[in-house]
């Protein structure tokens, strides 16, 4: 059994095995064409002998890291050989071979033996469908995270769970510590002081967060060196806040992280780093923080503080400081994210605000 790419050759028995296989929701002939043709598709077939045995479709959802299964089918007399398992196969290989971690999938409520399959394979329900099908009939929606291949890179990183609502940002930053030197161990009271240290004081309500210039200059103040990536079209977490007098203590408040980080030689550069930028900064044994939006993560609003801690050719790792129960910690290293989805959240609110702390092993040599 050959599985390969479709071609134009094939679309006739495409077609044949389509009317065979479904009695709606059909793939038009048109349809089909297009998405042998498409670049944002991926059409498998499975042939023996010259003969169509069965077809996988695959779907890539740009700037998000989903993939999705849209259609899968195979010939009567080719069923229950495991094919069906062998394209699924190739289709999450090809997911994870072009950036996405992420597979999602459709089944009919009544179509039993397609669902058996997907749940053998790790798939789990994600929403009912209700009428979803042409003749009203019922459905699912299921989803698989995919494994992509391990990092290549790798910083040997303790997770340390966030104590506080507040404090990912230090939290993050005692994971960066101990990944550059052996005798830093995190603990609650290093995580508070170092909330203390580079707070912004206030934000919209509640604590406040924690700055890349509060976090950078705290970084120096223990020995480490820093590169410092900041851009914003005003202060930071500035424009959330109403009160007149919280505005004025945070602007002061940045402006004297800013002097301090001045005269230590660290001044921000206002743009992002680029994908090959922080594998450079990771190869060189750095610890990356970033600042991203939580709504991808957990659905919430907010800016988020997290860790690199790896990469390989396709895809980041990091650490994250939410760990809302010790069950999920696993869950909470070396968490995959391709280039495209890392450069999404790294930008936070309606100015895009942009934050990245490199944290080198030691401040560099005085000339």
């Amino acid at each position: 059994m050959e599985i390969r790419a479709a071609t134009q050759a094939e679309l006739s028995a495409l077609d044949q095995l389509e009317l065979s296989a479904f009695s709606g929701d059909r793939i038009s002939h048109r349809q089909m064409k297009r998405f042998i043709q498409s670049t944002h598709a991926r059409l498998f077939v499975a042939m023996d002998n010259g003969l169509l045995a069965g077809y996988a479709l695959l779907l890539f959802h740009r700037g998000t890291n989903l993939a999705r299964l849209y259609s899968l089918a195979i010939d009567a007399k080719w069923r229950g050989q495991g094919l069906a398992q062998q394209l699924m196969h190739e289709c999450e290989q090809e997911a994870i071979h072009k950036g996405y971690i992420t597979l999602r999938l459709e089944v009919r409520n009544d179509n039993i033996g397609a669902r058996r399959l997907y749940e053998k394979l790790g798939y789990k329900v994600l929403k009912a469908l209700v009428h979803y099908y042409d003749d009203l009939a019922d459905g699912v929606r299921m989803h698989k995270r995919l494994d992509p291949p391990g990092p290549s890179t790798v910083l040997k990183m303790p997770l340390y769970a966030q104590t506080t609502a507040f404090s990912c940002g230090p939290a993050s930053l005692l994971m960066a510590f101990a990944a550059l030197k052996a005798d830093a161990v995190p603990s609650r009271m290093e995580e508070l002081r170092l909330w203390r240290e580079a707070t912004t004081i206030f934000m919209t309500s509640g604590h406040g967060g924690c700055s890349a210039h509060g976090l950078a200059l705290s970084a120096l103040r223990r020995g480490f060196g820093v590169k410092l990536f900041s851009r914003s079209e005003s202060v930071p977490f500035i424009d959330g806040v109403r009160d007149r007098n919280k505005k004025a203590v945070i602007q002061l408040v940045h402006e004297d992280f800013c002097q301090q980080l001045q005269a230590r030689g660290i001044s921000a550069q206002t743009r992002a780093p680029s994908p090959e930028e922080l594998r450079k900064f990771l190869a060189q044994g750095a610890a990356v923080l970033l600042m991203v939006s939580s709504y991808r993560f957990s659905g919430e609003k907010g800016p988020h503080w997290i860790v690199l801690s790896g990469c390989n050719n396709q895809f980041f790792f990091f650490h994250d400081p939410n760990v809302e129960k010790a069950r999920d910690a696993i869950g909470s290293t070396y968490v995959p994210i391709s280039d495209g989805e890392l450069l999404q959240v790294m930008r936070y609110g309606r100015q895009k605000q942009l934050a990245c702390v490199v944290v080198f092993p030691q401040l560099p040599e005085t000339p």
